[in-house]
């Protein structure tokens, strides 16, 4: 059955054509494209980072993986929001790109963004065995065995685009509304079986799943440091430069591992709600009677999910020492504002009489 071959209900547009409009070309096409150029850019340098410092350590491993999934993310996402444009509306041309393309496209760029959860949740994961048994985990989480786990992530989640790509398939179909013969999306016999069942697994237990793991590693990482910080404090009593020591450091611990988690939560949390509230309403679907509504909400969930893909070269060069010098041995420029910024701190911490001597 085809998506434009049959008659859909009467359109009630809950938001003004203009403002879907809008909000489609300023997220998508501007601010996504942008954003998405600059977030390829910055995960093949994490790459090529994490590949200078050494694929020995299992986290390098991890952070390059993560980094090529993004990537991946972020050039099917491109793709769609050139699909979603409004300025397809109109075009005589022979096919739908809403339907098609994003048929094409959309599921891929889903692929993608379970796989860098999935693995973000793995690193986390490890983190929070490395706070748990901090003698063992070298033991546990080895190279090969971090190598294993992310590569197992990718072959399994693939499985996820084998459903829609399944029951559907392209073929010249008639075009009610413009009376026209088009390449269509159509659905073999029966495919809400198959979908009902890929949509359960993939787009409600895989998301919801990572959420819970990634909260969970963190609240057990945040309640174990806050615990290991008492006790030293306790056990420093009176020796006051140590124990503030050690409390700068925990603190900006928690900070990094709450931070990282409110990013992923904030960014990807949307979407999954707009899946499942799709689940749930059928009038927000492909040619239901509010998908202006859904179209709205797609600009800026995909946004998020774009900018969630771009971020992690800001967070790591903020947060890794190491990470942060090895680019700033590959761009001088950084490296000459450290270098201002050291002077500037050192005239400040100097009396004014030793100013002129540097």
């Amino acid at each position: 059955m085809s998506l434009e071959n049959t008659t859909s209900p009467t359109i009630q547009l809950l938001v003004p054509q203009e403002a879907v409009t809008f909000f489609l070309t300023l997220n998508l096409l501007v601010c996504g494209e942008i954003i998405g150029v600059l977030g390829i850019v910055g995960n093949v340098i994490n790459i090529v980072a994490f590949t200078k410092e050494g694929l020995q350590d299992s986290v390098n491993i991890t952070l390059s993986a993560l980094a090529i999934s993004d990537i991946g993310a972020l050039l099917t996402q491109m793709v769609v929001n050139i699909c979603f444009s409004p300025f397809w509306n109109g075009a005589d041309i022979q096919y739908s790109s809403l339907v098609v393309f994003s048929t094409m496209f959309f599921y891929p760029r889903e692929y993608f963004v379970r796989v860098s959860g999935l693995i973000t949740a793995f690193a986390t994961s490890e983190r929070c065995m490395c706070v748990l048994l901090p003698l063992k985990v070298k033991g546990i989480i080895t190279r090969k065995v971090a190598a294993v786990v992310v590569g197992s992530i990718f072959v399994i989640i693939s499985a996820y685009m084998f459903p829609p790509y399944y029951v559907t398939y392209f073929d010249w179909g008639l075009n009610t509304k413009r009376n026209q013969t088009k390449i269509l999306l159509l659905y073999r016999n029966n495919p809400e079986t198959v979908l009902r069942v890929s949509y359960l697994i993939t787009d409600m237990f895989v998301p919801y799943a990572t959420f819970f793991i990634l909260i969970l590693c963190n609240a057990v990482i945040v309640v174990r440091l806050k615990s290991s910080w008492r006790w030293r404090r306790t056990v420093t009593s009176g020796k006051h430069s140590g124990s503030k020591e050690i409390s700068v450091k925990e603190k900006k611990l928690v900070k990094m591992l709450t931070t990282v988690s409110i990013i992923f939560l904030l960014c990807l949390t949307p979407q999954s709600a707009m899946l499942t509230a799709l689940g749930i309403v059928r009038e927000l679907k492909i040619n239901g009677p509010y998908f202006d509504v859904s179209l709205l909400v797609y600009s800026f969930t995909f946004l998020l999910e774009t900018i969630n893909c771009s971020v992690n070269i800001i967070v790591y060069y903020n947060m890794s020492s190491k990470f942060r010098e090895r680019i700033q041995t590959w761009l001088p420029c950084l490296q000459r504002a450290k270098d201002i910024s050291s002077k500037k701190k050192l005239h400040l911490d100097l009396p004014q009489e030793h100013w002129g001597r540097l």
